[in-house]
C-alpha cells in the first residue's frame, strides 16, 4: 500500500497496513535537523506519508494596509503545485495544501483580537460584511489547491484555548459555522472528492459534531493537552478522522526518549481503533523539542506498526 493510498484509506475508515503519519517543524527546529540529517528532506529520510505544497502569493504593496490585499492565486502559481503535486503522487505520495488562516484568524488580523469579539455586537453589518469579503478570498485560496490536484485541503480557525474555546458555542454558529460551510461547499462543487481537513488549536470538543455536520473529514492538532483523546475517539471516531493527538508540550518537549516513545505508542494505541487516524504530534514542533525525541516520536511510531501489522497478519 502506498503512503496515498494508507492515507486516504485511513480519512474513509478503510483498513491499512499501517497507520500514516507525519509531523511539521518551525524553521529553526527545521534548521537544526538538517545539521543532523545533510541535505535530504526531513520528511524523506522519516518516510512520511503525507507531503506539503504551498502556493506562493505576490508580497503585499507597502502603500495598502494589510485588510486591502486580498491577492489571488495566479495561473503560475497553481500550474507550479499542481506541477508538485502530480511529482509527489508519482511516488505514491500523500499531498496536503499547506495552511492559509481561516475566517475568524484573517478577522483577528485585520481588527485585533478585542475588536474582533465585540464587532459582532457593535457593528453586526459592517462585521458580517467583512467576513463574507474574507470567506470569498479564502475559497479562492483553499479552491486553488483543490484545482491543482491535493488529497487534502487543509483550512481552519483557531477557535480553542488550553481550557475552553474563545466564543460559545452559539457564537460560533451564528457568525462562523456558515462562512465555514461556505468554504466546504465551494470546495466540494470543485472537486467532490477533495478530503477537507480543519485546523484547530486547543479545546474544541463542543464544536466536533459542527464540524461533522459541515462536512469536514479529519480534525486536525487534537491536543491531549486540552481534550481527553479517548473520549474523543469513542464519541466520534466513526464520523471523523483525527490527525494528531500526541501531546508537543507534555510529551515531547518534556519527557525522555523511552517515556515518548511509551506515550506515542499508547496514543496511537486508543486512536488507530476503527482506522480514522493519522500519527502526528498536535502542533509543528518548536524548539523545545530536541533531536532525540523527535527520533522518539518515529521509533514510537515504528514499534506501534510493526505490531499494528503482526495483529492484522494474526487475523
Amino acid at each position: 500500500m502506498t503512503s496515498r493510498e494508507r492515507t486516504l484509506n485511513v480519512i474513509s475508515h478503510k483498513e491499512v497496513d499501517q497507520l500514516p503519519y507525519n509531523l511539521r517543524l518551525v524553521p529553526e527546529l527545521m534548521e537544526m535537523i538538517q545539521e543532523k540529517i545533510g541535505t535530504i528532506d526531513y520528511a524523506e529520510y522519516f518516510h512520511h506519508d503525507i507531503r506539503y505544497v504551498s502556493l506562493k502569493l505576490p508580497e503585499k504593496p507597502d502603500e495598502l494596509d494589510k485588510a486591502q490585499w486580498v491577492p489571488s492565486p495566479s495561473e503560475e502559481a497553481i500550474a507550479e503545485i499542481a506541477r508538485e503535486t502530480q511529482e509527489m503522487h508519482s511516488r505514491g505520495l500523500a499531498v496536503c495544501g499547506t495552511y492559509f488562516m481561516g475566517v475568524y484568524e484573517q478577522a483577528k488580523d485585520w481588527l485585533g483580537d478585542e475588536e474582533t469579539m465585540i464587532a459582532p455586537y457593535e457593528s453586526p453589518s459592517k462585521f458580517s460584511d467583512m467576513l463574507e469579503r474574507i470567506t470569498t478570498w479564502k475559497c479562492a485560496l483553499y479552491g486553488a489547491y483543490v484545482t491543482a490536484g491535493v488529497d487534502i485541503v487543509w483550512i481552519g480557525d483557531d477557535l480553542g484555548t488550553q481550557r475552553s474555546l474563545v466564543m460559545s458555542p452559539e457564537m460560533y454558529r451564528k457568525w462562523y459555522r456558515p462562512h465555514h460551510i461556505n468554504i466546504v461547499n465551494n470546495l466540494r462543487a470543485i472537486r467532490p472528492d477533495i478530503r477537507i481537513a480543519f485546523h484547530c488549536c486547543g479545546h474544541v470538543t463542543p464544536l466536533i459534531r459542527d464540524l461533522i455536520e459541515i462536512g469536514i473529514d479529519v480534525l486536525e492538532a487534537v491536543q491531549p493537552e486540552c481534550m481527553d483523546i479517548a473520549i474523543l475517539k469513542r464519541e466520534y471516531g466513526k464520523d471523523i478522522t483525527f490527525w494528531g493527538g500526541v501531546g508537543a508540550q507534555s510529551v515531547l518537549s518534556l519527557k525522555t526518549q523511552k517515556e515518548v516513545i511509551d506515550r506515542v505508542q499508547e496514543t496511537l494505541e486508543i486512536m488507530s481503533f476503527g482506522s480514522g487516524y493519522i500519527a502526528a504530534p498536535c502542533h509543528t514542533l518548536t524548539e523545545e523539542v530536541s533531536w532525540e525525541n523527535i527520533i522518539a516520536f518515529h521509533e514510537g511510531v515504528r514499534c506501534f506498526n510493526q505490531l499494528y501489522k503482526q495483529g492484522r497478519e494474526d487475523a
